[in-house]
């Protein structure tokens, strides 16, 4: 037989009606509900303290490949400077030719020289913007760090020091040097 309550049905197996309470508080232990209560903030805590881990964690993940990111952006930036340095380098005796052969057909008027003239402003202007720069010669201080001194030529004294004539042009690409000029230094008078 069943026993039907309020909301609830009771498997019986006599006829005698089953007294059921319809509501009963549980009392708690003071004592007992502190320690539950204090295991639960200390799991919160150790949850947190995870979760500040994880975040730490990510965030030198993150800074790890950012500083990974910019390291592989300076090196691709080297070694393209690095490749185009040599690539100029390579070229610098192809310019130099250039000159001595534009400078030999000066004054002539023929379809070849005008076209070596045109071919070697044209590689000039495409190297130059490249970065590609010209040492500056003229009548400037000797200086060791993008001059070669060759020769030396006595000189008056105010020119004393300072470069007289250019026999190779040098050149620099982006700041860093690729060749030395080379020069003549003027020297003091030998009386």
């Amino acid at each position: 037989m069943i026993q039907k309550g309020e909301g609830f049905e009771i498997p019986v197996e006599s006829d005698e009606p089953v007294d059921v309470p319809e509501s009963r508080e549980i009392e708690i232990d003071p004592e007992l509900e502190e320690v539950r209560s204090a295991e639960t903030v200390s799991e919160e805590a150790d949850e947190a303290r995870s979760l500040e881990e994880a975040v730490d964690h990510l965030r030198r993940l993150q800074a790890e490949f950012d500083n990974f990111r910019k390291r592989v952006n300076r090196e691709r930036m080297e070694t393209a400077a690095w490749v185009q340095r040599d690539l100029v380098e390579k070229l610098l005796p192809v310019i130099d030719d250039f000159d001595r052969a534009v400078s030999s057909l000066e004054g002539e008027s023929s379809p070849a020289a005008e076209g070596m003239s045109l071919i070697r402003d044209k590689l000039m202007r495409v190297l130059t913007d490249s970065g590609l720069e010209r040492i500056d010669t003229d009548g400037v201080s000797f200086d060791p760090d993008v001059h070669e001194a060759l020769m030396t030529e006595s000189v008056e004294v105010d020119r004393v020091e300072k470069v007289v004539a250019e026999l190779m042009p040098g050149y620099r690409i982006k700041g860093k040097l690729v060749r030395p000029a080379q020069v003549t230094v003027g020297v003091r008078e030998e009386d």
